[in-house]
Formats: structure tokens, sequence, C-alpha cells
């Protein structure tokens, strides 16, 4: 017997919405579409060509992944040019990105130009900030991520950051989602080619708030901020560099 019209159109509303659900879209490779009034869509599309010229030189040794605040590392330009220019450092952050932009940018960024020792990956946070994306997406986006990079770069080591924790007060439904992202990243360290790094204490006063000397809009590093960052992660880069 056949099925009938109903049955066929369950089963493939069905399948579509599991297929959904099993694939979010943090995971699905997309360009920017949203433009933002301190960034337009042709200034992301250029940035990421400058980002592909870095890319097709081939020269670097550690190369850095991730959204606004990896971008803006230019803000610290003297921590970076002190502690990560000597180990041939190239900075692919763009500010907005979510993961999917990423993704994307990895898709079409002359990866097989590059054969980096060490990346560096800190992405996630504009999941949260511009698609409500839950822990659980939030970190299917950042696995891809990872993913990615692995095949990408078969003999790089990957510096995974947990997603820095943002808002002025502890205690938020903000943080609360942070943290819980976090410990699901925290399980991509099984790989035995990555490292989990969760150095988003730094950032905190001893009763959890964050104070605008280290974050002025309590998401950003100052360049205060960014020299506590870095005095966690150069020794991380030191040790990898000389194996």
């Amino acid at each position: 017997m056949k099925p009938s019209i109903f049955v066929l159109t369950f089963l493939m509303l069905y399948v579509t919405g599991y297929a959904t659900a099993a694939a979010p879209i943090s995971t699905q490779p997309v360009p920017r579409t949203k433009q933002f009034p301190w960034m337009s869509l042709s200034t992301w599309y250029q940035k990421h060509s400058d980002d592909v010229r870095v890319a097709e030189q081939g020269r670097a040794r550690v190369i850095f992944l991730g959204d606004s605040i990896t971008d803006m590392w230019d803000h610290a330009q003297s921590v970076w040019d002190r502690e990560f220019a000597p180990f041939r450092a190239a900075n692919f952050g763009i500010g907005g990105d979510l993961t999917q932009n990423l993704l994307w940018r990895l898709d079409h960024g002359a990866i097989d130009k590059l054969n980096p020792d060490v990346v560096v990956i800190l992405i996630g946070v504009n999941n949260f900030l511009h698609n409500d994306a839950s822990a659980r997406d939030t970190f299917a986006g950042v696995q891809a991520v990872v993913g990615r990079a692995l095949q990408g770069y078969p003999k790089a080591h990957i510096v995974l950051h947990g997603i820095f924790p943002y808002g002025e007060m502890p205690d938020t439904p903000e943080r609360a989602r942070v943290d819980a992202t976090n410990q699901l990243i925290e399980t991509l360290a099984d790989n035995p080619r990555v490292d989990y790094y969760d150095f988003g204490p730094v950032f905190l006063q001893d009763d959890g708030r964050i104070s605008k000397s280290i974050m002025a809009d309590y998401l950003h590093p100052t360049e205060r901020g960014y020299e506590l960052w870095a005095e966690q992660l150069s020794p991380v880069l030191s040790r990898l560099l000389k194996k």
C-alpha cells in the first residue's frame, strides 16, 4: 500500500526539520550579509581580500583567527609588536564575524598557501550578540572552525580560547551562556593537536565585575586588557614554537 500524501508530507517535514536541527546555521559557511554602522560589507570584503594577500605570501608561522577582539590587536600595536611579531604572526580577525563567517573565510582564504606551526582561535561571542545562539549551537560553530583549521593546517597545533566574558556584572544570563559554551568548547582539547585555554578570569575583578579600564565597553579589551591577554598567551606560544 502506497503511503498517503499526508504521510509523505509529514515525513518530508520531519526529515527537513531534523536536518536543520542537525546542522545549525553556526556551522554553515556564509560571507557577511549584515552591514554595521562601523563596517560596510565592502569593507568586510576588502579586509578579507587583504588577509588573502597575506596568506598567499605563506610566511606566517602563527596565525590568529577570530572576530573584532582579535582584529583589534592594532589598538595595542606595541604589545603585538613586542610579543607576537617575532613569531611571524598574522592577524586574520575581522570585527563582527560569527563562526559561519569565519568558516567562509577559511574556505576562500588561500588556506593551502599557509603552513603555520600554531593557529590561535577565539570566536563565538557574536553568535550570541547577533544571532542569540544557544550555547550548543555556538559550540557547534566553534567545533566546525577547529575542524576546518585541523584539516587545512595539518602540521599546526591549535591554541583554542574559551569565549571571553562580557557585560559588566557577574551572575547574568550572558555570563552563564559563555560558561556553558566554554564547558563544551573545552572538550575539543581531547584532540592531541588542540590545547584549550580559558583566559577569561584575567579580565575580571575579584567580585567578578569587568572594569572599564580592562574592557571599556565590557566586551573589547583596552590596551591594558590586551597586555593581560598577551601575558597569558605569549608563554604558550613560546613553548609550542620551541618544540
